[in-house]
């Protein structure tokens, strides 16, 4: 009798088990799941979505945006997804391989794109930022995020109106973050020394704009580009005219040239946070765009010598 019931028992234990499994993974299957190509744009997904979505970044942490190619499961993944947010402004030129579908979300159509004074011959044949003259590192601009956030917000509704509460008072939230960021930047880089900044590749356009400063790049909008001697004789006066006493890089980027730059002047050397991508520990110590924001505002302040 006692066998009967311990088996009963066991019968029972694992059916409750099996049903709690079943319902995990249907729960789970009904989440969800969203795409996007960049860590500005993962970072308010994640932030508006929450519990509420699987948000996936398809390239992955630790990779250089400029240069990613997406494999067959990439764009599957791409595909099979609810929603895909790409930056856009050609700065995912492989984006042209993909069928257009009815997911995908071209969030540069939703900001404020600043347009490129100068472009030379040599920046478009290295680079894909495109014939139109256009900036595409526009999340870098406080005001861009705040209006992606609202975007994605809206995006998200639509998809799943069950949760619209949440996705509203979650982008409300991330707002008032960025509103603080932005009066940050407006209190510490007032009143500063120098109003220009150096630096590899122009990821400061838009910030330099916002904030009233001037940006001199070795390469232009183009990493990949390279810079010639008269450039750096170029900026070599520029540092000794401006009182510079800090170049900059970018993550991801080499910094080869910036450092024999700073070599030659008996300057310092910094990088700077790019924000299209993290790295990989960045991603597991749970970086966010504000974080990284604060990361560059206090190196610019540094450089800068604000008060």
């Amino acid at each position: 009798m006692k066998k009967v019931v311990l088996l009963v028992v066991i019968l029972l234990s694992f059916t409750i088990a099996l049903f709690f499994s079943q319902n995990e993974k249907t729960t789970a299957s009904e989440i969800p799941t969203i795409t996007v190509s960049t860590f500005a744009l993962y970072d308010i997904a994640k932030r508006v979505g929450g519990n509420s979505v699987d948000v996936q970044m398809v390239i992955p942490f630790g990779v250089e945006v400029h240069s990613f190619e997406p494999t067959p499961k990439t764009i599957i993944s791409i595909q099979k997804s609810a929603l895909f947010f790409y930056s856009g402004a050609d700065l995912e030129p492989w984006i042209i391989k993909l069928a257009q579908g009815d997911n995908m979300r071209d969030m540069s159509k939703y900001v404020d794109l600043r347009e490129v004074e100068e472009e030379g011959e040599e920046h478009e044949d290295h680079h894909h930022h495109g014939e139109e003259a256009v900036d595409p590192h526009y999340w870098l601009d406080i005001g861009n995020m705040k209006l992606l956030t609202q975007k994605i917000a809206l995006a998200f509704v639509k998809m799943d109106g069950n949760n619209e509460a949440l996705y509203v008072k979650r982008a409300a939230t991330y707002i008032d973050e960025l509103t603080k960021l932005d009066k940050a930047y407006q209190k510490r880089l007032q009143d500063c020394q120098v109003r220009e900044v150096i630096l590899h590749h122009n990821i400061l356009g838009y910030v330099a704009a916002r904030y009233d400063f001037s940006v001199e790049p070795l390469t232009g909008l183009s990493p990949d580009a390279l810079a010639d001697a008269q450039t750096m004789a170029r900026l070599s006066t520029t540092i000794k005219e401006k009182g510079i006493q800090v170049l900059f890089f970018e993550a991801f980027v080499s910094d080869r040239l910036m450092k024999n730059l700073a070599r030659e002047n008996g300057i310092e050397i910094d990088y700077l946070e790019p924000l299209a991508n993290i790295t990989a520990s960045q991603a597991e110590r749970g970086m966010s765009y504000v974080d990284g924001m604060y990361i560059n505002l206090d190196k610019l302040t540094h450089a800068m010598r604000c008060k």
